[in-house]
């Protein structure tokens, strides 16, 4: 079913590259305008034109989301779908016929989706980043009554450094007994805050000695605390 049906779509992008070429030529002959002779050239360029346009038909259908072809190449009987088939074909003769356009447009087309299908997996990585790091903050604070385990420092505000608003905000949440260790997520969900204002912030309060960077041994979670 494969080669019959490749066949008939090469020869269908054949078809309508060379009614491309005819009409042109009839074009030609109206306006007194020389067009481009017959020659092995022409014939070279009908053949990778209608095969190239031919051959992108299934593409240009996927992103389209027919299944059509799954259709044809699964069908237990040539007679079942001999309709599909032609249809097909007549995609192919139309690619053939439009074949420059056709393969610059599905190539722009491709191209899209694909950075479109990229900002989605970006998305549901950061998304699973995400929830990793709040599991690995529910983690953390139901080790705090293992024996043994760290308890959480609490602060007074007195015994707090001078430090901006934002900041304040920071340490408020490193400060919450509920937790004993905060992440990015954590503390943006808390405070409201960007991940890229709290990231930075912490890097200054790190840098600074008030609180201590570390990596959760089971999950591989960048972990904060207060410095003791």
């Amino acid at each position: 079913m494969l080669f019959g049906l490749v066949i008939a779509m090469l020869a269908s992008g054949w078809l309508g590259c060379c009614a491309r070429y005819a009409a042109n030529f009839e074009s030609a002959k109206e306006t007194e305008i020389a067009g481009r002779p017959w020659d092995l050239n022409t014939v070279w360029s009908v053949l990778v034109l209608g095969a190239a346009a031919a051959l992108v038909v299934p593409l240009f259908l996927s992103i389209a989301n027919n299944n059509i072809m799954t259709d044809i190449l699964t069908a237990q009987s040539l007679s079942s779908v001999a309709g599909k088939i032609l249809i097909v074909a007549g995609f192919c003769v139309l690619a053939g016929a439009t074949a420059p356009n056709f393969i610059e447009s599905l190539a722009q087309k491709a191209l899209n989706l694909a950075k479109k299908n990229e900002s989605k997996i970006e998305k549901v990585g950061e998304k699973a980043e995400s929830n990793l790091e709040l599991i690995s903050e529910q983690i953390e604070a139901g080790d705090q009554g293992m024996p043994g385990a760290k308890i959480q420092a609490v602060k007074p505000p007195a015994d707090l450094p001078p430090m901006s608003a934002d900041e304040k905000q920071i340490v408020a949440s490193l400060n919450n007994m509920a937790y004993r260790r905060r992440t990015i997520t954590g503390i943006s969900k808390e405070t409201g805050m960007s991940k890229e204002r709290v990231r930075e912030l912490l890097a200054a309060l790190v840098q600074a000695g008030h609180v201590t960077q570390l990596m959760s041994s089971r999950t591989g979670v960048v972990l904060y605390e207060l410095a003791m």
